[in-house]
């Protein structure tokens, strides 16, 4: 049986209701929604709930395609080779009307409308078991809190939307900055103290979250914020866990890393709502359809080429070389696959990954770097990538020569991935130093999306991004 969930969408922020609606999806039990308080009393409705939670952010746009990809063009690691003008858009910074900024506005507030749903509906009802509940609530929280991390960081203060009801969210002003992550870190803490310890809600899958999911968001939001010892901490605490994560070696980091339940993940995107589904938006993007170049959307600048050197086995398993008409591009191949009928064939199962483990190293040797506390620490963990990568350890003792390193680590490692490079420009203030040199008319404003017009116009209470008109 199939059901119908049609979505009103005020301001941007999602309202679920039976009639009269402006977009219809259609998906299979159990990803099932009602409005009805009666979801919350019982289990399996419960479950149902989260599971079009999770759906949710399958189907948008900007998880599956702005992250890994427009923020990579917004960025200084990827070009744009075709002609579609909203994405010529991101590659040249000229987003000051841009209408994808709308959907990323309001593609992350959908989610958060219903992370708010599950918390309110389970707060307020019972009839659900306790070890659900707790488990509910707790996921609830965590991908609110990462919706948060990703929209604080795209557009800078938003509103902060802890409810439901349309008629007080639909005027709600911008946050501070500090209250959205001051949001974020309470609800991953309470994710982190309630979540289970394992893969078992799941059985297995890690397309669903545990309390190391939470520990490893913290230990970003941590750094992000400049609180260096609490992220060294949750880093370390997600490192520890060697019976649930360990570093796909180098032998098969080429087809082993971004495949479903890899033992790097930590937290992988769900698949869409077809259950067949085994391969990413990146594979079908970034994989020509033939060898010519009106297939070829995208290739990574010759300056980031630049960064590899010969012995980085990241150059030739994550990369790939074309020749055409003559001419020599490289495009991003952590994914192998561009169809659903070669995966299947080859009876592998590609995933995005929103966490994983790399990242946690790298984390805590930045962390330690800043702190100067440990060192040789911040050697050995930045030196897991590297040697996996095949190249030589880093030695320097020099902490501000280490920090160097671990930034084009970071750049080289996570390439075309979650908006890793696009975030860490901003967090460590070399957007503007950086970005200039190769986005002809760079303008600073540009770190941030604008605030959609037809947002600003339904809200009085919202005012344009710094460096935007009305």
């Amino acid at each position: 049986m199939k059901i119908k969930i049609y979505i009103k969408y005020f301001l941007g922020l999602v309202t679920v209701v039976l009639f009269g609606c402006e977009k219809m999806i259609e998906i299979k039990t159990p990803l099932n929604e009602t409005p009805s308080a009666a979801v919350f009393t019982q289990d399996r409705t419960a479950m149902a709930a989260l599971s079009g939670m999770y759906a949710q952010l399958t189907g948008i746009n900007t998880q599956t395609v702005g992250l890994p990809i427009y923020t990579s063009l917004m960025a200084d690691d990827l070009r744009y080779l075709a002609a579609s003008t909203n994405i010529m858009e991101y590659n040249a910074n000229s987003y000051t009307t841009l209408t994808s900024s709308a959907e990323a506005f309001t593609d992350f507030y959908q989610v958060i409308y219903r992370a708010n749903a599950i918390i309110e509906g389970l707060t307020n009802n019972r009839g659900t078991s306790e070890r659900v509940s707790k488990q509910l609530i707790a996921e609830a929280k965590l991908m609110r809190a990462y919706c948060y991390f990703i929209l604080v960081n795209f557009h800078g203060e938003v509103p902060l939307v802890l409810q439901t009801d349309a008629n007080i969210t639909a005027f709600l002003p911008k946050a501070a900055i500090s209250d959205i992550y001051g949001s974020i870190t309470s609800d991953l803490i309470d994710a982190k103290a309630n979540l289970l310890a394992d893969y078992s809600f799941t059985t297995g899958n890690r397309n669903g979250v545990n309390r190391f999911t939470a520990a490893a968001l913290l230990a970003r939001v941590y750094l992000f914020t400049g609180n260096y010892q609490l992220a060294e901490t949750n880093a370390s605490e997600v490192i520890q866990q060697t019976a649930l994560f360990s570093m796909t070696p180098t032998a098969t980091m080429g087809t082993a890393l971004f495949v479903k339940n890899s033992s790097e993940s930590i937290w992988q995107l769900p698949q869409s709502v077809s259950a067949t589904t085994q391969v990413t938006t990146e594979g079908a993007s970034f994989i020509p359809a033939a060898n010519n170049i009106a297939s070829l959307n995208y290739d990574l600048r010759p300056s980031f080429l630049n960064l590899f050197g010969a012995t980085d086995r990241r150059r030739t398993l994550w990369m790939s070389d074309l020749t055409i008409s003559g001419t020599k591009y490289v495009v991003p191949f952590k994914f192998k696959y561009r169809t659903n009928a070669q995966a299947v064939t080859a009876n592998v199962t590609e995933s995005q990954i929103i966490l994983r483990l790399a990242e946690q190293y790298l984390i805590r040797a930045e962390a330690r770097a800043r702190l100067n506390t440990n060192i040789s620490g911040a050697l050995s963990d930045l030196n897991v990538t590297r040697l996996r990568a095949g190249l030589t350890a880093i030695t320097t003792t020099d902490p501000a020569l280490l920090l160097e390193e671990i930034a084009l680590e970071n750049r080289k490692e996570f390439f075309c991935e979650q908006a890793f490079r696009w975030f860490n420009l901003k967090r460590t203030g070399q957007a503007d130093v950086v970005l200039p040199a190769i986005k002809p008319g760079w303008r600073p404003a540009a770190k941030l999306y604008p605030i959609p017009l037809s947002i600003l116009d339904t809200n009085p209470n919202l005012t344009p991004t710094t460096g935007y008109s009305k």
